[in-house]
Protein backbone atom coordinates (compact mmCIF):
# COMPACT_ATOMS: atom_id res chain seq x y z
CA UNK A 1 0.00 0.00 0.00
CA UNK A 2 1.23 3.50 -0.81
CA UNK A 3 2.21 5.53 2.28
CA UNK A 4 -0.51 8.09 1.57
CA UNK A 5 -3.20 5.57 0.67
CA UNK A 6 -6.25 5.14 2.88
CA UNK A 7 -7.36 1.88 4.46
CA UNK A 8 -10.54 0.34 3.09
CA UNK A 9 -13.62 1.96 4.61
CA UNK A 10 -17.33 1.94 3.96
CA UNK A 11 -18.36 3.85 0.82
CA UNK A 12 -18.62 7.62 1.24
CA UNK A 13 -21.14 9.90 -0.45
CA UNK A 14 -19.97 13.17 -1.98
CA UNK A 15 -22.22 16.06 -2.98
CA UNK A 16 -20.43 18.25 -5.53
CA UNK A 17 -22.00 21.68 -5.96
CA UNK A 18 -21.12 23.86 -8.94
CA UNK A 19 -22.75 26.53 -11.12
CA UNK A 20 -23.13 24.19 -14.11
CA UNK A 21 -21.06 21.95 -16.39
CA UNK A 22 -20.85 24.32 -19.33
CA UNK A 23 -17.22 23.56 -20.13
CA UNK A 24 -14.79 25.33 -17.79
CA UNK A 25 -11.72 24.09 -15.94
CA UNK A 26 -13.35 23.79 -12.51
CA UNK A 27 -16.14 21.71 -14.03
CA UNK A 28 -13.69 19.30 -15.65
CA UNK A 29 -11.74 19.02 -12.39
CA UNK A 30 -14.84 18.01 -10.45
CA UNK A 31 -15.88 15.46 -13.09
CA UNK A 32 -12.40 13.91 -12.86
CA UNK A 33 -12.64 13.81 -9.06
CA UNK A 34 -16.07 12.13 -9.25
CA UNK A 35 -14.72 9.43 -11.57
CA UNK A 36 -11.75 8.78 -9.28
CA UNK A 37 -14.01 8.50 -6.23
CA UNK A 38 -16.30 6.07 -8.04
CA UNK A 39 -13.33 3.90 -9.01
CA UNK A 40 -12.53 3.67 -5.29
CA UNK A 41 -16.04 2.46 -4.52
CA UNK A 42 -17.53 5.78 -3.37
CA UNK A 43 -20.33 7.83 -4.92
CA UNK A 44 -20.72 11.42 -6.06
CA UNK A 45 -23.80 13.45 -6.95
CA UNK A 46 -23.63 16.78 -8.82
CA UNK A 47 -25.90 19.65 -7.82
CA UNK A 48 -26.02 22.35 -10.50
CA UNK A 49 -27.60 25.80 -10.27
CA UNK A 50 -28.71 25.66 -13.91
CA UNK A 51 -28.68 23.16 -16.74
CA UNK A 52 -25.91 24.54 -18.95
CA UNK A 53 -23.91 21.41 -19.80
CA UNK A 54 -21.07 21.20 -22.31
CA UNK A 55 -19.23 18.08 -21.15
CA UNK A 56 -20.23 14.50 -21.90
CA UNK A 57 -21.72 13.19 -18.66
CA UNK A 58 -21.28 9.51 -17.70
CA UNK A 59 -24.58 7.63 -17.47
CA UNK A 60 -23.89 6.57 -13.88
CA UNK A 61 -23.26 10.10 -12.59
CA UNK A 62 -26.38 11.56 -10.92
CA UNK A 63 -27.06 15.19 -11.85
CA UNK A 64 -29.57 17.34 -9.94
CA UNK A 65 -30.45 20.79 -11.30
CA UNK A 66 -31.84 23.57 -9.12
CA UNK A 67 -33.29 26.00 -11.70
CA UNK A 68 -32.76 24.57 -15.20
CA UNK A 69 -33.44 27.68 -17.30
CA UNK A 70 -32.52 30.57 -15.00
CA UNK A 71 -29.40 32.73 -15.25
CA UNK A 72 -26.78 32.38 -12.51
CA UNK A 73 -27.08 36.08 -11.70
CA UNK A 74 -30.77 35.55 -10.97
CA UNK A 75 -30.41 32.35 -8.94
CA UNK A 76 -27.65 33.77 -6.71
CA UNK A 77 -28.75 37.41 -6.81
CA UNK A 78 -29.28 39.45 -3.65
CA UNK A 79 -33.07 39.25 -3.72
CA UNK A 80 -33.27 35.53 -4.39
CA UNK A 81 -30.18 33.85 -2.91
CA UNK A 82 -31.89 32.82 0.34
CA UNK A 83 -34.84 31.33 -1.51
CA UNK A 84 -32.40 29.46 -3.77
CA UNK A 85 -30.56 28.16 -0.69
CA UNK A 86 -33.81 26.88 0.82
CA UNK A 87 -34.77 25.21 -2.46
CA UNK A 88 -31.35 23.58 -2.67
CA UNK A 89 -31.59 22.23 0.89
CA UNK A 90 -34.95 20.71 0.03
CA UNK A 91 -33.49 19.09 -3.10
CA UNK A 92 -30.52 17.69 -1.16
CA UNK A 93 -32.86 16.33 1.53
CA UNK A 94 -34.98 14.59 -1.11
CA UNK A 95 -31.89 12.97 -2.65
CA UNK A 96 -30.63 11.90 0.78
CA UNK A 97 -33.96 10.26 1.58
CA UNK A 98 -33.55 8.15 -1.55
CA UNK A 99 -29.79 7.51 -1.47
CA UNK A 100 -28.53 8.16 2.07
CA UNK A 101 -26.87 11.09 3.81
CA UNK A 102 -23.96 12.86 2.15
CA UNK A 103 -20.70 12.73 4.08
CA UNK A 104 -19.30 15.93 2.57
CA UNK A 105 -20.35 18.84 0.35
CA UNK A 106 -17.76 20.23 -2.09
CA UNK A 107 -18.65 23.77 -3.23
CA UNK A 108 -17.27 25.46 -6.36
CA UNK A 109 -17.45 28.91 -8.01
CA UNK A 110 -18.92 32.23 -6.88
CA UNK A 111 -22.63 31.82 -7.58
CA UNK A 112 -22.76 28.38 -5.97
CA UNK A 113 -20.68 29.63 -3.04
CA UNK A 114 -23.20 32.43 -2.47
CA UNK A 115 -26.10 29.97 -2.39
CA UNK A 116 -24.38 27.34 -0.22
CA UNK A 117 -23.27 30.00 2.26
CA UNK A 118 -26.94 30.47 3.15
CA UNK A 119 -27.57 26.76 3.79
CA UNK A 120 -27.17 24.75 6.98
CA UNK A 121 -25.80 21.70 5.16
CA UNK A 122 -23.04 20.07 7.26
CA UNK A 123 -19.35 19.46 6.41
CA UNK A 124 -19.08 21.96 3.55
CA UNK A 125 -15.73 22.62 1.88
CA UNK A 126 -15.41 25.58 -0.48
CA UNK A 127 -12.87 25.24 -3.31
CA UNK A 128 -10.80 28.33 -4.18
CA UNK A 129 -9.86 28.06 -7.86
CA UNK A 130 -8.32 31.51 -8.45
CA UNK A 131 -6.29 34.25 -6.82
CA UNK A 132 -8.62 36.44 -4.77
CA UNK A 133 -6.21 39.39 -4.85
CA UNK A 134 -5.99 39.27 -8.63
CA UNK A 135 -9.75 38.91 -9.09
CA UNK A 136 -10.31 41.98 -6.92
CA UNK A 137 -7.60 43.88 -8.77
CA UNK A 138 -9.40 43.17 -12.04
CA UNK A 139 -12.79 44.20 -10.63
CA UNK A 140 -11.37 47.44 -9.20
CA UNK A 141 -10.55 48.49 -12.76
CA UNK A 142 -14.21 47.90 -13.67
CA UNK A 143 -15.44 50.39 -11.06
CA UNK A 144 -16.31 50.57 -7.35
CA UNK A 145 -19.64 48.75 -7.65
CA UNK A 146 -18.15 45.67 -9.29
CA UNK A 147 -15.23 45.73 -6.85
CA UNK A 148 -17.48 45.86 -3.78
CA UNK A 149 -19.71 43.12 -5.17
CA UNK A 150 -16.72 40.83 -5.74
CA UNK A 151 -15.28 41.61 -2.30
CA UNK A 152 -18.58 40.72 -0.66
CA UNK A 153 -18.62 37.45 -2.62
CA UNK A 154 -15.18 36.55 -1.33
CA UNK A 155 -15.84 37.71 2.23
CA UNK A 156 -18.24 34.80 2.66
CA UNK A 157 -15.19 32.49 2.83
CA UNK A 158 -14.73 33.64 6.43
CA UNK A 159 -15.63 30.90 8.86
CA UNK A 160 -15.60 28.28 6.11
CA UNK A 161 -13.44 25.24 5.39
CA UNK A 162 -11.44 26.08 2.26
CA UNK A 163 -9.66 23.90 -0.28
CA UNK A 164 -7.06 25.76 -2.35
CA UNK A 165 -5.96 24.20 -5.64
CA UNK A 166 -2.32 25.25 -5.22
CA UNK A 167 0.05 25.97 -2.34
CA UNK A 168 0.41 29.52 -3.58
CA UNK A 169 -3.33 30.09 -3.27
CA UNK A 170 -3.34 28.65 0.25
CA UNK A 171 -0.54 31.02 1.22
CA UNK A 172 -2.45 33.98 -0.21
CA UNK A 173 -5.60 33.11 1.76
CA UNK A 174 -3.60 32.91 4.97
CA UNK A 175 -2.20 36.41 4.33
CA UNK A 176 -5.56 38.09 3.69
CA UNK A 177 -6.55 39.80 6.92
CA UNK A 178 -10.19 40.36 5.95
CA UNK A 179 -10.90 36.65 5.38
CA UNK A 180 -10.72 34.37 8.43
CA UNK A 181 -11.48 30.81 7.27
CA UNK A 182 -12.08 27.95 9.68
CA UNK A 183 -9.46 25.87 7.87
CA UNK A 184 -7.28 26.02 4.74
CA UNK A 185 -6.15 22.87 2.93
CA UNK A 186 -4.09 22.80 -0.27
CA UNK A 187 -5.12 19.98 -2.61
CA UNK A 188 -4.00 19.95 -6.23
CA UNK A 189 -6.62 19.37 -8.90
CA UNK A 190 -6.84 15.76 -10.11
CA UNK A 191 -5.70 14.51 -13.50
CA UNK A 192 -6.74 11.16 -14.94
CA UNK A 193 -3.53 10.46 -16.83
CA UNK A 194 -4.72 7.21 -18.42
CA UNK A 195 -7.84 8.92 -19.77
CA UNK A 196 -5.88 11.96 -20.98
CA UNK A 197 -3.41 9.75 -22.86
CA UNK A 198 -6.20 7.65 -24.39
CA UNK A 199 -8.11 10.76 -25.55
CA UNK A 200 -4.90 12.30 -26.87
CA UNK A 201 -4.65 9.43 -29.35
CA UNK A 202 -8.14 9.86 -30.79
CA UNK A 203 -8.25 10.87 -34.43
CA UNK A 204 -9.83 14.18 -35.38
CA UNK A 205 -9.68 15.25 -39.03
CA UNK A 206 -10.11 18.90 -38.01
CA UNK A 207 -6.67 18.97 -36.34
CA UNK A 208 -4.07 20.61 -38.61
CA UNK A 209 -1.28 18.46 -39.99
CA UNK A 210 1.21 21.33 -40.05
CA UNK A 211 2.95 22.53 -36.84
CA UNK A 212 0.93 24.91 -34.67
CA UNK A 213 0.93 26.65 -31.30
CA UNK A 214 -2.07 26.21 -29.01
CA UNK A 215 -3.85 28.20 -26.31
CA UNK A 216 -6.74 26.72 -24.32
CA UNK A 217 -8.99 29.00 -22.28
CA UNK A 218 -11.96 31.33 -22.37
CA UNK A 219 -11.68 34.86 -23.75
CA UNK A 220 -11.31 36.91 -20.54
CA UNK A 221 -9.05 39.70 -19.28
CA UNK A 222 -7.33 37.25 -16.95
CA UNK A 223 -6.08 35.20 -19.92
CA UNK A 224 -4.39 38.21 -21.61
CA UNK A 225 -5.00 37.33 -25.24
CA UNK A 226 -3.58 40.77 -26.06
CA UNK A 227 -0.17 39.66 -24.73
CA UNK A 228 -0.54 36.33 -26.52
CA UNK A 229 -1.26 38.02 -29.85
CA UNK A 230 1.60 40.50 -29.48
CA UNK A 231 3.94 37.63 -28.67
CA UNK A 232 3.04 35.41 -31.63
CA UNK A 233 3.19 38.42 -33.92
CA UNK A 234 6.97 38.30 -33.42
CA UNK A 235 7.28 34.50 -33.85
CA UNK A 236 8.12 32.96 -37.24
CA UNK A 237 5.09 32.06 -39.32
CA UNK A 238 3.29 29.34 -37.36
CA UNK A 239 -0.49 29.26 -36.81
CA UNK A 240 -2.14 29.51 -33.40
CA UNK A 241 -5.04 27.26 -32.43
CA UNK A 242 -7.42 28.77 -29.88
CA UNK A 243 -9.80 26.41 -28.09
CA UNK A 244 -12.50 28.66 -26.63
CA UNK A 245 -16.08 29.82 -26.93
CA UNK A 246 -17.44 33.19 -28.08
CA UNK A 247 -14.84 34.18 -30.64
CA UNK A 248 -16.35 37.40 -32.03
CA UNK A 249 -14.59 39.77 -29.60
CA UNK A 250 -11.46 37.66 -29.79
CA UNK A 251 -11.33 38.04 -33.58
CA UNK A 252 -11.66 41.81 -33.29
CA UNK A 253 -8.72 41.89 -30.88
CA UNK A 254 -6.67 39.62 -33.16
CA UNK A 255 -7.37 41.94 -36.07
CA UNK A 256 -6.16 44.94 -34.05
CA UNK A 257 -2.92 43.08 -33.31
CA UNK A 258 -2.47 41.97 -36.91
CA UNK A 259 -2.66 38.21 -36.31
CA UNK A 260 -6.22 37.36 -37.34
CA UNK A 261 -5.01 35.40 -40.37
CA UNK A 262 -2.75 33.28 -38.13
CA UNK A 263 -5.63 31.92 -36.03
CA UNK A 264 -7.40 28.55 -36.20
CA UNK A 265 -10.68 28.59 -34.24
CA UNK A 266 -12.33 25.17 -33.90
CA UNK A 267 -14.38 26.36 -30.88
CA UNK A 268 -14.80 24.56 -27.57
CA UNK A 269 -13.66 20.93 -27.76
CA UNK A 270 -14.96 18.31 -25.32
CA UNK A 271 -11.71 16.48 -26.07
CA UNK A 272 -8.87 19.03 -26.15
CA UNK A 273 -6.17 16.44 -25.52
CA UNK A 274 -5.64 15.29 -29.10
CA UNK A 275 -5.28 18.97 -30.03
CA UNK A 276 -2.74 19.43 -27.22
CA UNK A 277 -0.82 16.27 -28.08
CA UNK A 278 -0.31 17.28 -31.71
CA UNK A 279 0.65 20.89 -30.94
CA UNK A 280 4.24 22.02 -31.29
CA UNK A 281 3.92 24.15 -28.17
CA UNK A 282 1.31 25.15 -25.57
CA UNK A 283 1.36 28.85 -24.61
CA UNK A 284 -0.16 30.38 -21.46
CA UNK A 285 -0.25 34.18 -21.20
CA UNK A 286 -2.43 34.75 -18.11
CA UNK A 287 -2.04 37.40 -15.44
CA UNK A 288 -3.17 34.87 -12.83
CA UNK A 289 -4.38 31.31 -12.46
CA UNK A 290 -5.37 29.05 -9.59
CA UNK A 291 -3.17 26.21 -10.80
CA UNK A 292 -3.49 26.01 -14.62
CA UNK A 293 -4.46 22.46 -15.33
CA UNK A 294 -3.85 22.88 -19.04
CA UNK A 295 -0.10 23.20 -18.38
CA UNK A 296 -0.14 19.90 -16.49
CA UNK A 297 -2.29 18.21 -19.12
CA UNK A 298 0.04 19.43 -21.89
CA UNK A 299 3.04 17.95 -20.11
CA UNK A 300 1.16 14.67 -19.69
CA UNK A 301 0.50 14.70 -23.45
CA UNK A 302 4.22 15.23 -24.08
CA UNK A 303 3.75 18.76 -25.42
CA UNK A 304 6.26 21.50 -24.43
CA UNK A 305 4.85 24.54 -22.65
CA UNK A 306 5.76 28.17 -22.06
CA UNK A 307 3.94 30.32 -19.53
CA UNK A 308 3.85 33.63 -17.79
CA UNK A 309 5.00 33.32 -14.18
CA UNK A 310 1.63 34.37 -12.86
CA UNK A 311 -0.07 33.96 -9.51
CA UNK A 312 -0.50 31.02 -8.95
CA UNK A 313 0.43 27.60 -10.25
CA UNK A 314 2.89 27.87 -13.16
CA UNK A 315 5.95 28.12 -10.88
CA UNK A 316 4.74 25.03 -9.00
CA UNK A 317 4.36 23.16 -12.30
CA UNK A 318 7.40 24.37 -14.25
CA UNK A 319 10.01 23.76 -11.58
CA UNK A 320 13.67 22.82 -11.89
CA UNK A 321 14.98 22.94 -15.46
CA UNK A 322 11.46 23.70 -16.76
CA UNK A 323 11.52 27.09 -14.99
CA UNK A 324 13.44 28.46 -17.98
CA UNK A 325 10.11 28.48 -19.84
CA UNK A 326 8.54 31.01 -17.45
CA UNK A 327 8.38 34.72 -18.30
CA UNK A 328 7.12 37.84 -16.56
CA UNK A 329 3.39 38.61 -16.77
CA UNK A 330 2.35 41.37 -19.15
CA UNK A 331 5.62 41.18 -21.12
CA UNK A 332 4.94 40.14 -24.72
CA UNK A 333 8.61 40.41 -25.72
CA UNK A 334 9.69 38.02 -22.95
CA UNK A 335 6.96 35.58 -23.94
CA UNK A 336 8.09 35.77 -27.57
CA UNK A 337 11.66 35.01 -26.52
CA UNK A 338 10.49 31.97 -24.55
CA UNK A 339 8.32 30.71 -27.41
CA UNK A 340 11.24 30.90 -29.83
CA UNK A 341 13.54 29.25 -27.29
CA UNK A 342 11.08 26.40 -26.62
CA UNK A 343 10.64 25.79 -30.35
CA UNK A 344 14.39 25.40 -30.75
CA UNK A 345 15.19 22.93 -27.92
CA UNK A 346 14.13 19.48 -26.76
CA UNK A 347 13.18 19.60 -23.07
CA UNK A 348 12.67 16.57 -20.82
CA UNK A 349 8.99 16.92 -19.93
CA UNK A 350 8.66 13.92 -17.61
CA UNK A 351 10.54 15.24 -14.57
CA UNK A 352 8.05 17.73 -13.13
CA UNK A 353 7.29 16.43 -9.59
CA UNK A 354 3.74 17.76 -9.74
CA UNK A 355 2.78 15.14 -12.36
CA UNK A 356 2.71 12.49 -9.62
CA UNK A 357 0.98 14.72 -7.07
CA UNK A 358 -1.99 15.40 -9.36
CA UNK A 359 -2.75 11.77 -10.17
CA UNK A 360 -6.49 11.42 -9.67
CA UNK A 361 -6.16 8.43 -7.34
CA UNK A 362 -3.94 10.37 -4.93
CA UNK A 363 -6.09 13.50 -5.06
CA UNK A 364 -9.21 11.45 -4.31
CA UNK A 365 -7.46 10.12 -1.20
CA UNK A 366 -6.80 13.70 -0.06
CA UNK A 367 -10.50 14.51 -0.38
CA UNK A 368 -11.45 11.35 1.50
CA UNK A 369 -9.20 12.43 4.36
CA UNK A 370 -11.47 15.46 4.87
CA UNK A 371 -14.33 13.23 6.04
Amino acid sequence: MQPDALPDTEPKRFAIHIDNLVGGGAENVMLTLARALKEKGHSAHFFLLNQAIGYAIPDNLPIHVLCPQDRLSKIAGFFRVRASAKLLEEKVTAVEQACGKFDIHIVNLDATTAVLSHTSLPNKYFVVHNSIRQELKRERKMGPVKYLKKRLQKACFSGKNLICVSRGLASEIEQLRWIAPRSVTAIYNPCDKAKILALSQQENPAIPTEPYLIHVGRFARQKRHDILFEAIKQVPDIPLVLLCRKTNKLLKMAERHGVKDRLILPGFQSNPYNWLARARLKVLSSDYEGLSMVLIESLMCGTPVVSTECDFGPSEILSGHLSQFLSATGDANALTKNINHALSVDANLTTSPILEEVEANKVADRYLQLI
